[in-house]
């Protein structure tokens, strides 16, 4: 006997079932896929301020999605930059709307690509109708890419990375909460570790400071020439 599902009922049913896996991560378990090595990275000795946005973003999600392509590619940034920040790579990243850099950071930042997210919908159904008990994983894929824009030197520089990670959603993986958002929190380490390393290597990152700029005071680190001392205003030093 075939059990026939009105396509209403199903699409509500798929979006109980994302809000769950949203507004539940005590439920879920995410697993790291690996594809991207951790590497060490040594922080600048100029830490930029960035402004970054959205371009060409395309967000998929089998069974539906509960947001836009635009505001799943402003929270990946989120995620890859403020690990650029807790690794001290960058002193700042503000997002802006799409085209509207203001001109005042020292680089212009733009993500493309797109964030696939792959699951079956048979078990999406299947684990809603029990609460749960039965589980089922998504797979979500990244394809994604950085055009960095030096503002004073009028360089662009691009960079581009594959990784992705796997989610599984069960009633029973509420006692697994402390760790619960690892995999995704390696996955997104690692991509952004890769694009600033490749953005680096480019030459992005690696300019004299504006006067936005922020330097890490390190004593063993050899001085900066910027100029004659009456050209030149010097930063205040930052607290470790």
């Amino acid at each position: 006997m075939t059990i026939r599902i009105p396509e209403r009922s199903k699409k509500e049913l798929v979006i109980v079932i994302l809000l769950a896996a949203m507004s539940g991560p005590g439920c879920i378990m995410t697993r790291a896929g690996g594809q991207l090595d951790p590497i060490d990275l040594e922080p600048p000795v100029i830490k930029p301020n960035v402004e970054e946005t959205v371009g060409d973003f395309a967000f998929t999600l089998e069974g539906g999605k509960m947001i836009t392509s635009y505001r799943a590619g402003k929270t990946l940034n989120q995620l890859l930059t403020k690990h650029w920040k807790k690794q001290g790579y960058v002193s700042r990243v503000e997002h802006v709307a799409a085209s509207e850099f203001s001109g005042t950071a020292d680089y212009n930042m733009t993500l493309s690509g797109s964030q696939y997210g792959e699951s079956s919908i048979g078990m999406q159904l299947l684990s809603g109708l029990t609460l749960f008990l039965l589980p089922y994983s998504v797979d979500t894929k990244f394809d994604i890419q950085y055009t960095v824009e030096d503002l004073r030197a009028g360089a662009k520089y691009s960079a581009g990375v594959q990784d992705h990670y796997i989610t599984t959603v069960q009633l029973f993986l509420l006692f697994a909460l402390p760790f619960s958002q690892r995999g995704m929190n390696e996955t997104m380490g690692n991509m952004a570790d890769h694009l600033y390393q490749q953005l680096r290597e480019k030459g992005a990152f690696d300019l004299p400071p504006t006067s936005t700029a922020v330097e890490t005071m390190n004593p063993d680190s050899p001085p900066f020439d910027r100029g004659h001392p009456a050209d030149r205003t010097e930063p205040a030093e930052v607290a470790d």
